[in-house]
């Protein structure tokens, strides 16, 4: 029932998607946790945390409406390249659900901020399939992911996202390989000035060989909530991945490309978490764009709900419990 109410998308939807936000943010206003402190070389970060690590509820509040920023934003994204059904409002639900899992995530963290510059990147990326050549939305998604390190730096890893992209939509053009390697580059250009005018460059500079030399080998980070909330999460993606490999050759060539470039999302977030050191708890976050498109696409694509209704029920009481029982004790 609910499913279909959601493949609509009126402000009534968006307005009890946010009803649905606050309800499972509720525990982190009331209690808001600190931020996590910066790791390795962030520099846009690590300001933002000297600015706000007083302030937790100001960072909750911010991280909330960040999220739903970017929940709108994603939602617009799938509607624009017909990635799910026109109009729709569900995209939008699973993502934010995603988005709030773990009581760790209900703050500003790095991640959060990272994932809006992926978004974006994202963005810039599809729209070039249709416009080949253009050269402006391929700096930008070069640059967007420059700006995204200096928020959590393992995402410099994703210029590899920006190149795979090239290949899946089949553009050789080489301008566009310069042209998006120039926008990776320029955000350091003024990164290097700015240390240089303070007289710390070659300092600085060195931070990032010592940062990538140090590996993630340390016990699992994870809590028994974030394996039984993951769980249910895990089924549902691998359900649509097979959902899609299935239906594959019923979709144009446009669709087969773009829904392969949300996949390698999952690819390139595996690849960069053994970078991920102190904030491992928070990289699963960047995995949500691809989780939340392989799962709209399988609740929109069925006939019969009823028996996924009653699962993501499931997964949705689990989560007030998870947020509202296990978070005090999450922080202590």
């Amino acid at each position: 029932m609910y499913i279909k109410f959601f493949k609509s998308s009126f402000f009534v939807q968006y307005l009890l998607i946010g009803i649905i936000g606050v309800v499972l943010w509720l525990p982190a206003f009331l209690h808001p946790p600190q931020m996590p402190p910066p790791d390795g070389p962030v520099l846009l970060y690590s300001l933002l945390y000297d600015l706000l690590r007083e302030s937790p509820l100001l960072a909750t509040v911010l991280g909330f409406f960040l999220v739903c920023g970017e929940t709108y934003f994603f939602s617009l994204i799938l509607n624009k390249n017909e990635l799910t059904l026109k109009n729709s409002s569900l995209s939008a639900l699973v993502f934010l659900v995603l988005m709030s899992l773990l009581p760790g995530q209900l703050t500003l963290t790095p991640t959060t901020i990272a994932l809006l510059f992926i978004l974006l990147v994202l963005h810039h990326l599809l729209i070039i399939y249709s416009k080949p050549e253009h050269f402006d939305r391929v700096f930008a998604a070069g640059f967007f992911t420059a700006l995204a390190s200096f928020f959590y730096i393992p995402v410099l890893f994703w210029f590899g996202f920006v190149i795979v992209s090239f290949l899946i939509f089949r553009s050789g053009a080489w301008r566009e390989w310069i042209a998006s390697t120039i926008g990776l580059l320029t955000p350091f250009i003024y990164l290097s000035v700015f240390y240089l005018w303070n007289d710390e460059l070659v300092l600085r500079a060195r931070e990032y060989p010592d940062f990538f030399r140090r590996v993630l080998f340390y016990p699992n980070p994870f809590h028994s909530d974030f394996w039984i909330t993951e769980g249910v999460v895990i089924l549902l993606t691998i359900w649509g991945i097979v959902k899609l490999w299935r239906s594959s050759m019923e979709k144009t060539v446009e669709l087969r490309a773009k829904f392969n470039l949300f996949i390698w999302i999952l690819v390139f977030t595996i690849l960069s978490f053994a970078f991920a050191r102190s904030l491992a708890v928070y990289h699963p976050a960047l995995t949500t764009p691809a989780l939340a498109m392989i799962i709209t696409y399988v609740l929109t694509s069925l006939k019969k709900t009823r028996a996924v209704e009653i699962i993501l029920l499931i997964l949705f009481i689990l989560l007030l419990i998870n947020n509202h029982v296990i978070y005090p004790f999450y922080f202590s």
